[in-house]
Formats: C-alpha cells, structure tokens, sequence
C-alpha cells in the first residue's frame, strides 16, 4: 500500500515536471517573430534588434516602438535605412557624452 502511494506521489511530481517543462518551452517560442511585415512602421521608433532564424522563428528585424514591438522583413530596403540611422543616432549620442564628460573632467580642473 505504501509502494502504491510512493509510485503515484512520483508520477505527479514527473507529470508536473513535464508540464512545467512545456510550458517554458511554449513561453519562449512566442516571444519571438514567426511572420514579419513588409510594410514601413508609422509609430515612432525607439530601438530595434536582430532574430536568427531558430524554426519556429524567422529571420528578422523586431522595431521596439511607443506602441510595442514589430516584426519586419530583414531584407526591406526601409528596413536597412532605418537601421543606420538607428546607428548613427547611436554614436553621436555617445560621442556627445564623450565630449560632455571631457569638457566637465577639463573644465572643473584648477
């Protein structure tokens, strides 16, 4: 009798394990894109970032914008210019730090 109640607290602990397992698995293929647009984004875009191609994913460009997160064909040529101008509003930020924190470190000097 006790065998029996050991054997069957196993099996409900297995079968938990295996639904916590799916589940976590399920999770984490819907976070990423598995159909992309063609068209150009009208929302503000604030950031953006790069998925490989991983079945059930596709290859893509996932825009952070004001309004969530869109999932665009990496070959669009608006995709492309999009990206650089991501980039390059990227560096002059940190250029523009750069020449801040010099300026205060020379400046506050006696």
């Amino acid at each position: 009798m006790q065998l029996c109640i050991r054997r069957l607290a196993c099996q409900a602990f297995l079968v938990g394990v295996v639904i916590l397992a799916a589940a976590a698995a399920e999770t984490k293929t819907s976070d990423c894109c598995k159909v992309v647009s063609l068209n150009p984004i009208t929302a503000p875009i604030i950031g953006y970032r790069m998925q490989k191609k991983n079945p059930p994913c596709v290859n893509a460009v996932i825009f952070e914008t004001t309004e969530g997160e869109v999932c665009s064909h990496w070959k669009q040529d608006w995709v492309h210019a999009k990206i650089k101008e991501l980039e390059h509003a990227r560096r002059a930020r940190k250029t523009a730090l750069k020449t801040t924190a010099t300026t205060t470190t020379t400046t506050s000097s006696p």
